[in-house]
């Protein structure tokens, strides 16, 4: 597994907006079935997505050391891409939610699931960039498939964990993932912001050397 992978899996989790879903998933009834089918959605769609970029990225040649020029491009327009977006996430006002109106529309396990699949189902570039350097490490495909598995287990993280503690502790899990998303809400924009700029940066970066070597 490339190390980068990791790091750009790391950089990928931080996804506030889930933090938020999963936590309400965990007030009310039935809290087990919905946040588990929250998170297996949320799993599925995003490797789904992943194998779909694997496919593409290998048959549009854009990937390994025998195509530099596609390869680097496509890497500096992530970079570009995730520099903008940092920039328009640091300028955006702060949005406000009604917690009461996220909650009524996840007290059922069908919307559970329709929500993680909708959070996640367009892939940040940070996540791309990730199976990118999955498909440049030119690994056979069932190696390919394995470790994406584990990349999207690293990027899905943030939810993981919570998941695991209201199964485990519930009541107690409540109150700590309050204060999570508490936390989240002062400084996780912040976060975001650093993490795709610090991305964007590597990637541009990276991606520069290499066409003009």
């Amino acid at each position: 597994m490339p190390p980068e992978t990791i790091a750009l899996a790391l950089a990928a989790s931080i996804y506030p907006p889930a933090v938020a879903a999963i936590i309400a998933l965990g007030r009310g009834a039935r809290v087990r079935a919905r946040v588990i089918v929250f998170v297996l959605a949320a799993a599925g769609i995003t490797y789904a997505t992943g194998v779909l970029m694997l496919s593409v990225l290998v048959g549009l040649g854009a990937t390994g050391p025998l195509h530099y020029t596609p390869s680097a491009s496509l890497e500096l327009g992530l970079g570009i891409v995730l520099i903008a977006f940092s920039v328009h996430l640091w300028r955006r006002p702060p949005r406000t939610s009604s917690p009461s109106k996220v909650e009524r529309y996840l007290r059922s396990t069908r919307l559970a699931f329709v929500l993680g699949m909708t959070l996640y189902v367009l892939p940040s570039p940070i996540y791309v960039a990730a199976v990118k350097t999955l498909a440049d490490a030119n690994f056979s495909t069932g190696h390919q498939l394995v470790a994406l598995a584990f990349t999207v287990a690293v990027m899905l993280w943030l939810i993981e964990l919570p998941m695991a503690m209201l199964l485990a502790m519930p009541g107690r899990a409540a109150l700590v993932l309050e204060r999570t998303n508490r936390w989240f809400a002062r400084r996780g924009r912040l976060l975001a912001v650093l993490l795709c700029a610090g991305a964007g940066v590597y990637l541009a970066v990276k991606a520069a050397l290499a066409l003009t070597s």
